[in-house]
């Protein structure tokens, strides 16, 4: 009796103490479990996806992230891969409830014999509710708190779905993401294509993704992968055939690291955009689509030419720092050596095709097209053009060609000079352009006053700030190398100036478009006066003489029109040309500013690419077959079209009026309808223009400051 009294109480005690234990255990459970995320959470559940960034023709570029990971589906994840994860992870998935609760046993008992957490026994479920919702510190409260999520998973959630998710969502090192990330880092190639060598290997990183980096530890990376491949054999997901030649392969690794791309300079600018509109958080995490106008085989295409020209340019000139000299890797340093940039722009839309801001994006991150300020030389001349042609002047218009000397209180102030250092007397408006003659553009915008051409800058797209100084004529004042290109859309656009578009619209992660963007034109100036500047640009690459005439000879046929551009001292090399579907424009110099050497010119350095890139764009853009099978360039897309109200007529191209029997030199000109000449040559002797007599038979001209008006100092 007595000892069956003994045997109740320790019963009880032992029944009080497993109440105690559960009752403890239930709490614990009850309280953790209000700290798990609600079912809502876990099926809308954010992967911390980038924002991808797409070419014109929507094909991925780049994605910004602070977790590089790319998702996919598991229908889209290779055989190998899935199987591989499996064997080495979780080889009884498919078969348990989440939590296996013999590797628990196994993994407590290795503990406690330590007296401290030393081993997991995580499933892949509960691997996934650990590394997507809760931290990874090895406490009890976590390892319940994952228990009690893991369960949750599985209830609401396939087997499936629950692999689908960890494979994206696993870390693989090098701060990639999920199995699509990691294999595009490595081998080049997506989840769905990679072979089983290459499985077993991306299989073996969870463990530690560091450690089996095999771009740091190739041999610990194949050791780890023999594992993996062992394991899958001894399983059976994989024969011995396999086996034996999954051991035998060889892995090749991609080049590690990301090296200097084309298209840098366009994505900087999207990143920079979307960062100061929805914020960084946004950009990196919150899963955008955005679509750009980019067109990057053009933009690879122009970037390979560009370098590769300019690194001829180098070993000609001797400049003391070349491109070549400066390791590829360094990082945001000061350039020394010649750059370049490149913007092509639609006129019709503004889409902006390429922009190259310089010849190495890691070297250094300054866009030289969008942020650059430099003097555009002859480049702006096309603006004082159209001002003159929009206000009396024609193309026929004789500017009498003599030396200019601005004086200051009777002593000289500024004395130009044409490129060449000579003058020639009179010349025909359409020739003085053709040949970039200086003292003809200072003359013209003497006579039509510097204010009434900065009007027309700034109509035409120059944003910069313009000082009414008569220097202004031949681009002595800074401009943004993008606003003067965009400007020369105005020409071809048939007088509209198109607003750039860098990006058509953006999309957020539900596909739901956020902005988008259309062409924006507005006339600035007349189909007729456009027209009149088109004819007079293709006299600069289409006739021998012309500054741009380089084209030609280089091998580009279709229509065109264009102007070049030098700066004092050879310090800026400009070439600007268009076709009626692209304006494409070029600039190279010195960061410092310091010359590009001696007759350095546009024509001479910034001219030469041109006309390869444009003919890779035509021949990718415009390119039909024909009935042999040969590819043929569609040239009537390239015609300029002639609007109403413009006639030709034969002039005398010594006097710009109509000629005689006895003129020598004939040329069919286009007039705005009403403004040809009807004088012969011989009767009045010369097409003055607005500008009269006023300076004829002078052999110098002489310009008072003290004539201004205006005030020197303050910018329009």
């Amino acid at each position: 009796m007595k000892f069956g009294s003994i045997y109740v109480k320790a019963l009880f005690i032992i029944v009080c103490i497993i109440s105690l234990f559960l009752g403890i255990i239930y709490s614990l459970f009850y309280y953790y479990s209000k700290e798990l995320p609600p079912l809502p959470e876990l099926e809308q559940f954010d992967m911390k996806i980038g924002t991808k960034v797409y070419d014109k023709d929507e094909k991925l570029l780049y994605t910004f992230a602070t977790q590089n990971r790319e998702m996919v589906s598991l229908n889209d994840i290779a055989p190998h891969l899935k199987n591989a994860f499996l064997s080495i992870e979780d080889y009884k998935f498919y078969q348990h409830s989440g939590i296996y609760l013999k590797g628990i046993a196994r993994a407590f008992l290795v503990n406690f014999l330590h007296a401290k957490i030393t081993q997991g026994a995580s499933t892949i479920s509960q691997q996934l509710a650990r590394d997507m919702f809760l931290h990874y510190e090895r406490t009890i409260s976590r390892k319940i708190k994952e228990a009690l999520l893991t369960i949750k998973i599985e209830k609401n959630f396939s087997k499936d779905q629950i692999l689908e998710m960890y494979l994206n969502s696993i870390y693989l090192g090098d701060g990639n993401y999920g199995v699509e990330s990691i294999s595009q880092k490595y081998f080049g190639k997506s989840a769905s294509q990679v072979s089983l060598s290459e499985s077993a290997l991306i299989a073996g990183l969870p463990r530690a993704p560091n450690y089996y980096n095999p771009y740091k530890n190739y041999k610990a990376a194949l050791g780890r992968r023999n594992v993996v491949l062992t394991r899958m054999r001894n399983l059976q997901y994989i024969t011995q055939d396999e086996y034996e030649q999954a051991l035998s392969d060889s892995i090749r690794l991609i080049r590690k690291g990301e090296k200097h791309g084309p298209a840098d300079y366009f994505l900087e600018y999207v990143r920079s955009y979307i960062e100061k509109k929805y914020g960084a958080s946004i950009l990196y995490t919150g899963g955008l689509k955005v679509y750009t106008t980019v067109d990057y085989g053009l933009t690879a295409f122009a970037d390979s030419v560009l370098n590769a020209h300019l690194t001829v340019l180098e070993q000609k000139n001797r400049y003391k720092v070349k491109y070549k000299d400066i390791p590829a890797d360094a990082v945001d340093i000061d350039t020394k050596y010649v750059q370049g940039g490149i913007f092509a722009i639609e006129p019709s839309t503004g889409y902006v095709r390429v922009m190259i801001g310089g010849r190495n994006f890691t070297h250094s991150k300054f866009n030289r097209v969008l942020q650059a300020k430099r003097q555009p030389g002859s480049a702006f001349k096309p603006i004082v053009y159209t001002c003159a042609l929009d206000n009396g002047y024609t193309t026929a218009t004789m500017i009498n060609d003599i030396p200019i000397v601005v004086t200051q209180k009777g002593e000289v102030y500024w004395q130009p000079k044409n490129y060449t250092g000579k003058f020639s007397g009179l010349i025909r408006l359409r020739r003085a352009l053709q040949h970039s003659v200086n003292i003809a553009a200072i003359k013209l915008m003497y006579e039509l006053s510097p204010q009434k051409v900065i009007k027309y800058a700034k109509r035409i797209g120059i944003n910069a700030e313009l000082y009414p100084y008569l220097s202004l004529a031949i681009g002595s004042f800074e401009v943004q190398p993008y606003d003067l290109i965009t400007a020369y859309c105005v020409f071809p656009n048939m007088g509209e100036k198109v607003e750039p578009i860098f990006i058509t619209k953006i999309e957020d992660i539900d596909g739901k478009i956020l902005e988008s963007y259309q062409p924006r034109k507005v006339r600035v100036i007349s189909p007729q006066v456009a027209y009149l500047m088109v004819s007079v640009m293709q006299s600069v690459t289409s006739e021998k003489g012309g500054t741009g005439y380089g084209i030609r000879w280089r091998g580009f046929k279709l229509p065109a029109g264009g102007k070049t551009g030098t700066t004092d001292n050879f310090r800026d090399a400009w070439f600007i040309g268009y076709t009626t579907n692209m304006v494409l424009g070029i600039w190279v110099g010195f960061d410092d500013n310091h010359s590009l050497g001696n007759k350095q010119s546009g024509a001479a350095v910034a001219l030469p690419p041109w006309p390869y890139i444009m003919n890779y764009f035509v021949n990718n853009e415009k390119a039909i077959k024909n009935t042999f099978g040969n590819q043929i360039i569609d040239e009537s897309a390239y015609e300029f079209q002639i609007p109403d109200g413009i006639v030709t007529v034969t002039i005398d191209d010594s006097t710009g009026l109509l000629p005689t029997p006895f003129s020598s030199k004939l040329y069919d000109e286009v007039f705005i309808e009403g403004t040809e000449p009807t004088l012969l040559s011989d009767s009045l002797g010369y097409n003055f223009g607005p500008c009269g007599k006023s300076d004829y038979g002078l052999d110098t001209l002489y310009i008072p400051l003290e004539e201004y008006k205006y005030n020197f100092a303050k910018p329009f």
